[in-house]
C-alpha cells in the first residue's frame, strides 16, 4: 500500500504505455502504476545497485517482471525509449534538478511527477530551464512530513523570483492541509532567523531573506 506522498504521485501520473521511475527505491510506487494499469509497462532505475535489488524482489513478489525493465544508472541516462511520465520521488532538490539539467535530451516530451526533500526552488528553476512549465503543485502529509509534488509538462513559462521561492500554484490548490503547511514553513524559517541573529558574525543579506520569506507566508496565511 502506497504512503500519501506515492500516492499523490500515482493520481497525477499520466496514464501511458510506458513510464519510468527514476530513483526509484523499493519499486513501490511503479508496481501499483502497473497494477492499476495506469501504465502498461514500466522503467525502475537507481544508481544503487542496493535498491535496484529491492525493487527487483518486490516486482518479483508482485508477479509483474514481464511489465518491467531494471536498470542500474544514473539519472535520465536510464531512459533508453520515449516515456509517456517520468517520475522522480524523494531524491534532493539539487539531486533532481542536475538529473533534470543534464537529461534534459532525453526526456522527448515526457509528463514528470516530481518531489523533493530539500531544495524546492531549486526544481521550480530547473523546469523552467528545460522549458517546462508546472501544471500541478500538491501538498501532502506522510510520517508526520509535509511533501510537495509537481506535475510538469512541455512548454516554456515564465516564473517570477517568487513563484521560484514559494510556488504559485501551491497557493491555488485549496488544499486542507495549506494553512498548516504555511504554520510550519513560518516556523522553521523563524528557528533558522533566531539562529543567525545569534551567531557571533550576523549574515545581514541571508537574514534580510528570511525576514522576507516569513512575511510572505505570513501573508498568505492572514490572507
Amino acid at each position: 500500500m502506497l504512503d500519501e506522498r506515492l500516492s499523490l504521485a500515482a493520481a497525477l501520473y499520466e496514464p501511458c504505455a510506458l513510464g519510468a521511475d527514476i530513483g526509484t527505491d523499493h519499486g513501490f510506487l511503479p508496481c501499483h502504476l502497473l497494477e492499476q494499469h495506469i501504465c502498461q509497462r514500466m522503467l525502475l532505475a537507481d544508481v544503487s545497485p542496493k535498491a535496484l535489488a529491492r525493487a527487483k524482489a518486490e516486482v518479483q513478489r508482485r508477479g509483474l517482471s514481464g511489465r518491467t525493465e531494471l536498470v542500474c544508472a544514473d539519472g535520465l541516462a536510464a531512459l533508453r525509449e520515449p516515456c509517456g511520465c517520468v517520475s522522480m520521488m524523494g531524491l534532493g532538490g539539487e539531486t533532481i534538478a542536475r538529473l533534470l539539467t543534464e537529461g534534459r535530451q532525453r526526456l522527448q516530451g515526457a509528463v514528470l511527477i516530481l518531489s523533493a526533500h530539500t531544495d524546492l526552488p531549486m526544481v521550480r528553476r530547473a523546469v523552467g530551464r528545460i522549458d517546462y512549465h508546472l501544471t500541478r503543485e500538491e501538498l501532502c502529509r506522510a510520517a508526520g512530513r509535509f511533501y510537495v509534488v509537481w506535475r510538469a509538462e512541455p512548454g516554456a513559462a515564465q516564473q517570477s523570483e517568487a513563484e521560484i521561492a514559494f510556488g504559485s500554484l501551491l497557493f491555488q490548490s485549496r488544499s486542507p492541509l495549506l494553512a498548516d503547511y504555511i504554520r510550519w514553513r513560518i516556523a522553521v524559517l523563524t528557528t533558522k532567523l533566531n539562529g543567525l541573529r545569534r551567531a557571533a558574525m550576523e549574515d545581514a543579506a541571508a537574514i534580510a531573506a528570511l525576514e522576507d520569506a516569513i512575511r510572505f507566508y505570513q501573508a498568505q496565511l492572514e490572507g
